[in-house]
């Protein structure tokens, strides 16, 4: 008797799914959502898709020890740390109340071929956008190490970036920290949750503190302030706890304290609307745009600013999809402003009601070529550049993000690079002059 009992516990056991089994599903897909990815995970959360329901997006950029080439075999990397681990394992929440409000998170995490750029975070937001359910007002953007660096290269890449995230949360973020990308963050007015370890001897944790004091310092600084936890211990891994749904400070986890933070856009009704914003080669501002489904709607104003918060209009072009239908529009600015030009579309409907698009820009300034030779390198690398720089900061770091080189350049022509003091291997360099940023990868023989 006592047998049959255990054996028919046995069987109401297997039964019975856990709290967890029902909801953590990541699905492995090999879809390229950006230039440097050929692959990621999905996470979809209980009951999607719900009808009329808008979900959290959450988008996870790992390390650079899980890069790979997206197939069977180096995917699975992904699967180390952060969210994905915590969905493979079945310890990620199904849900987070904020505010008596219960949320569920869309996650994806891309697996990139080699470092990742803006563009290529832009790429998986916009097709997150295009294939999902995603409220496009809870966007968020978290990594670490590698992952860190980019989440704070992207949020502070360009005031448009910025707006289009409701927080980050850079971890043992390999970049260092530069004015420009601060100033977008304080004037988009994004929240910022940065963790660090004190005795990280992979990437100094100085970036962490510098880049929270450079932002909470700008003459428009967010608010709230940017936020920073250093923990008092070695290592690299601060990921493990920031993202561990038990850590909470001041009541929350990391997830709950995004979930705080919204934005507003608002793209009713039309819905499916994408800007594209690009400059030709003589020099005017081609804006296109599409909408997959228009209802009682006017028309779209374009709008122009020169800091991306004061804009005004200077055309219109009226709609042609309001029968429920989408449409495709075009305006050309003939007469951009020197420097960067900020775009947005404003929508408005027979009801006179108003609604906005993401935010684009576009600079004016001519781009100039600059090569790097020899690559491999042996004893020098030459910087060809035939802009005049003041001072511009040359900054190389190897493959874990720690800088080993800096220089400063002066003056134009042709720039020779002692590198004969490097282990051989591939290294990552940047030129920083005013607000533009110049990137290259070289290899040291």
């Amino acid at each position: 008797m006592k047998n049959q009992y255990l054996i028919l516990i046995g069987i109401f056991l297997y039964l019975t799914p856990s709290v967890n089994t029902f909801a953590q599903v990541q699905t492995p897909l090999y879809i390229s959502t950006a230039p440097h990815s050929n692959a990621f995970y999905e996470y979809l959360p209980e009951g999607y898709p719900a009808s009329g329901v808008k979900y959290p997006l959450l988008i996870f950029a790992h390390g650079i020890g899980e890069l790979g080439q997206g197939t069977a075999a180096s995917l699975p990397l992904v699967l180390r740390n952060g969210p994905p681990k915590l969905i493979d394992n079945g310890t990620f929440p199904t849900s987070f109340t904020v505010n008596g409000e219960t949320f569920r998170f869309i996650v994806l995490s891309p697996q990139f071929t080699e470092w990742p750029s803006g563009p290529d975070i832009e790429s998986v937001i916009n097709y997150a956008k295009n294939n999902y359910n995603v409220d496009i007002n809870r966007i968020y953007l978290t990594g670490l190490s590698m992952g860190g660096g980019i989440v704070w290269n992207y949020g502070g890449g360009s005031f448009s970036n910025a707006s289009r995230l409701a927080a980050i949360v850079p971890i043992a973020g390999a970049a260092d920290p530069y004015t420009p990308f601060a100033v977008n963050i304080g004037n988009a007015n994004l929240p910022v949750w940065a963790t660090h370890n004190q005795g990280d001897g992979t990437v100094p944790v100085a970036n962490t503190n510098t880049y929270i004091n450079i932002i909470n310092t700008t003459l428009n600084p967010p608010n709230p302030l940017a936020k920073k936890t250093i923990f008092p211990v070695g290592g690299h891994d601060a990921w493990s706890t920031t993202y561990n749904p038990t850590y909470r400070e001041n009541g929350l986890n990391v997830y709950e304290w995004m979930l705080q933070y919204q934005r507003s856009f608002t793209v009713l009704p039309v819905t499916g609307l994408q800007l594209n914003a690009g400059l030709s080669s003589n020099q005017q501002v081609k804006l296109t745009w599409s909408t997959t489904a228009e209802i009682n709607t006017q028309g779209f104003s374009i709008l122009r600013s020169t800091d991306g918060s004061t804009f005004n209009s200077i055309g219109f072009v009226s709609s042609t999809g309001s029968n429920g239908g989408g449409g495709a529009y075009s305006f050309a600015d003939n007469a951009p402003l020197k420097g960067k030009n900020y775009y947005r579309l404003e929508v408005k409907d027979n009801d006179n009601q108003r609604s906005f698009s993401d935010i684009k820009m576009v600079e004016t300034k001519t781009t100039v070529a600059i090569s790097f030779y020899p690559n491999p390198a042996q004893n020098v690398l030459n910087i060809q550049s035939p802009m005049l720089y003041k001072n511009a900061q040359l900054r190389i770091s190897n493959a874990a993000g720690q800088n080993v080189l800096q220089q400063y350049l002066t003056g134009t022509g042709i720039f020779p690079v002692k590198v004969s003091a490097l282990t051989p291997g591939v290294y990552y360099g940047k030129i920083i002059a005013e607000d533009k940023v110049e990137r290259f990868k070289f290899i040291k023989e």
